[in-house]
């Protein structure tokens, strides 16, 4: 039985040549529009006014810095493609491990939660105040006179009498109080096991079990539990 091969590409000598799409940016195409302009430059100059070799010489070396800069840039967006690389697989040794991040929302599953404030200006007292989704407080914290910076704690999902409360998403709520009374808001920070780590352009993204998905700068500290 004969056997057909179709669309097998046949060279044809009077077909047009297929253009080769270009933007006319790489190394190549510089440096043939520059040997066109110059050669166009040196059949059209003044026999009596002719090209003075430096003026040469001077557009020459501006081509090979024009083209040493793109060949550069070539190696740097390829270094950086590496490092990101890199980064990703490094991250991906993260997925178990507990992040410290910026928010307010606890997702408590029976395991005990880190959490920490940060100050911007030492308190005379600071407290800690975990509600459940009615609003209503389950537990708090009297850390009394703080410094500046940060302060770590750990709920383990007890409430005021002691009793560990049920799995669920609770808030977590701080006041500071400095030597006037006045009080403020620190910013709260909780922690969250790692579930997965995703690239987004040049972006990489940690995907919490709490829900969050944050960028891997929004996080401040890495911790044990």
């Amino acid at each position: 039985m004969p056997t057909t091969i179709n669309n097998i590409p046949v060279y044809d000598p009077t077909a047009a040549p297929v253009q080769s799409t270009s933007n006319g940016t790489s190394s190549a195409d510089l440096s043939k529009n520059f040997l066109k302009m110059l050669t166009v430059q040196l059949q059209n100059q003044d026999p009596m006014n002719p090209m003075d070799n430096a003026a040469m010489t001077s557009q020459l070396a501006a081509l090979n810095q024009v083209d040493g800069i793109n060949k550069l840039n070539t190696s740097v967006s390829a270094l950086v493609a590496q490092m990101q690389s890199a980064n990703f697989m490094n991250l991906s040794s993260t997925v178990g491990k507990t992040a410290l991040a910026q928010g307010s929302q606890v997702y408590f599953s029976g395991n005990a939660v880190s959490m920490a404030a940060k100050l911007d200006a030492p308190a005379a007292s600071l407290k800690a105040v975990i509600r459940d989704s009615d609003s209503q407080i389950v537990n708090q914290f009297d850390f009394g006179p703080t410094p500046s910076g940060m302060t770590d704690f750990i709920w383990d999902g007890g409430n005021d009498s002691g009793m560990h409360v049920a799995s669920g998403v609770y808030t977590l709520e701080l006041i500071a109080t400095d030597e006037q009374g006045k009080t403020t808001t620190p910013t709260a920070y909780v922690g969250s096991l790692v579930a997965s780590i995703g690239q987004e352009g040049s972006d990489m993204k940690v995907g919490l079990s709490d829900g969050r998905n944050i960028l891997t700068t929004d996080i401040v500290k890495w911790l044990a539990i």
